[in-house]
């Protein structure tokens, strides 16, 4: 069956407002490109300095610094935990959506390192509000079975539609720290690589050094 778009407000597109962009970040540094990747994508979707069309919501002190350099406007930010909890999706979305029904936001955007593998993070853009009804669709379209809803089809509507948008955010935290831990281990896993071939550079370059002075005594002296 379909989910029409009229059947929440969740799924009703907005002429008004502005666009909202929740950012997901990490606190230090250390972790190669990953926080860079993140910003490139974010200007390329919204270029220039200051926008006033946009407000940015962020999780992370690296986020939290480029909006606020960088001229945006920073609506909310949150803290950024070592443990990921459901709670804090939970509050994150309650914020996004009560502000989308509010009609302050027309839409808003994910930005966060999409887990690929422990050797590659992607910087992943992904739309938030509001939800397309496609996606709700079931692929029992064409069964002519009737379904018992309980509670009535309103308030389970509701609840998945809520639900989902704080899985979804739920999901970017948890990729957004295992992305962070990963880039960081390759991070110093290359500066521990590169800081060995400079000692047997460093190493190589005293040896030899050392041999010609040794050879130049030797040869003053049998001079």
């Amino acid at each position: 069956f379909g989910v029409n778009p009229e059947a929440h407000p969740l799924l009703s597109e907005h002429t008004s407002g502005v666009t909202g962009v929740l950012l997901l970040t990490t606190d230090k540094a250390l972790c190669g490109a990953l926080n860079t990747n993140l910003f490139r994508a974010i200007l390329n979707v919204h270029p220039g300095g200051v926008n006033t069309n946009v407000k940015y919501f962020t999780v992370g002190g690296k986020g939290r610094n480029f909006v606020v350099r960088s001229g945006k406007t920073l609506e909310a930010d949150f803290e950024n935990p070592e443990i990921v909890i459901f709670r804090q999706a939970r509050q994150i979305s309650k914020l996004l959506i009560n502000a989308f029904l509010e009609g302050l936001l027309k839409e808003v955007h994910l930005v966060y390192p999409q887990f690929v593998s422990t050797l590659r993070q992607e910087a992943k853009t992904m739309k938030l509000l509001p939800i397309d009804a496609p996606v709700l669709t079931s692929e029992a379209h064409n069964d002519t079975q009737e379904f018992l809803f309980e509670p009535n089809p309103g308030e389970l509507l509701d609840f998945v539609l809520t639900h989902q948008v704080e899985t979804q955010i739920y999901q970017a935290l948890l990729e957004t720290k295992a992305s962070e831990h990963s880039a960081r281990m390759m991070a110093m896993q290359n500066a521990t690589d590169n800081a060995k071939e400079l000692v047997e550079d460093l190493t190589l370059t005293y040896n030899q050094t050392r041999q010609a002075a040794i050879t130049n005594e030797l040869l003053e002296i049998t001079t």
